[in-house]
């Protein structure tokens, strides 16, 4: 099953994408952060799920702020490297989020809101997800998801830099050039330079995601679109997402149960 393989893959690069994120990255610490937390609006006392937490970063970003946090993630590896870490108390467990069996598992719990911090993109089927969350959290709940921008950050986009000399001054203009927006596939990429496997990613149009939501009572009351717009660097990474979004971050309300 590919799932299995994605699964081999994340306990195969969990130390490596733990010594390069730590408590979080650049690019994690300037756009998903800040707008997860702003969207979560998190409360002491506060019951939240982390789906797909990884080293548990998130998790223990939100468990300082006073949540009582579960955080679950399908790689051994990565809950392993969670649970090594100090920090305020967090119940971290093996979960996939893309089983109905696994998910099942939480269903005698209930939560004021659920998190899952770039990882759906990482998914194989999100369906099982949506379903099981409009059990598991409280009518009103929340469910907050970040992601690589499907629009424009994706398998199938291509950077561009061009320069051009308007009034004999030289300009530089960055873009991204999409194919195949609409078109639901999988294949192999790189997040962090040097990591030990390739990793899958699934593409999926931003109305897929939603819709698959909606059909389970959820409904969309955050929309966030960051991108590097007060940042200085010579990358062109960097410089293409100033004024074009790198990351989608939205907050589904559960307004059935």
């Amino acid at each position: 099953m590919l799932n299995d393989e994605v699964k081999a893959i994340w306990n195969t690069n969990a130390a490596y994408w733990d010594s390069r994120m730590g408590d979080g990255n650049s690019f994690h610490k300037m756009l998903i952060e800040p707008t997860e937390l702003r969207l979560l609006s998190v409360r002491p006392g506060q019951r939240i799920l982390d789906v797909a937490c990884g080293n548990g970063q998130f998790a223990r970003k939100i468990a300082s702020l006073g949540a009582v946090v579960i955080a679950t993630d399908f790689s051994e590896e990565m809950i392993r490297i969670a649970r090594s870490k100090p920090g305020p108390a967090v119940e971290y467990s093996v979960l996939d989020a893309a089983s109905d069996s696994a998910l099942s598992k939480l269903e005698s719990k209930r939560f004021d809101a659920a998190v899952c911090t770039m990882a759906i993109m990482d998914m194989e089927e999100i369906r099982p997800l949506a379903r099981h969350l409009s059990r598991l959290l409280v009518k009103g709940g929340v469910f907050v998801f970040s992601i690589m921008h499907p629009c424009f950050n994706s398998l199938d986009t291509v950077l561009g830099r061009e320069s051009d000399e308007p009034g004999g001054e030289i300009r530089d203009r960055y873009s991204v050039r999409v194919y195949d927006y609409l078109v639901e596939r999988n294949g192999l990429g790189i997040a962090m330079a040097g990591q030990p496997e390739k990793q899958y990613y699934f593409h999926r149009p931003i109305s897929s995601i939603l819709r698959t939501f909606f059909g389970e009572g959820f409904v969309l009351d955050g929309f966030e679109e960051p991108s590097f717009k007060d940042i200085k660097s010579d990358r062109i990474f960097d410089n293409v997402y100033r004024n074009i979004p790198a990351a989608l971050v939205c907050r589904l309300r559960l307004l059935s149960v």
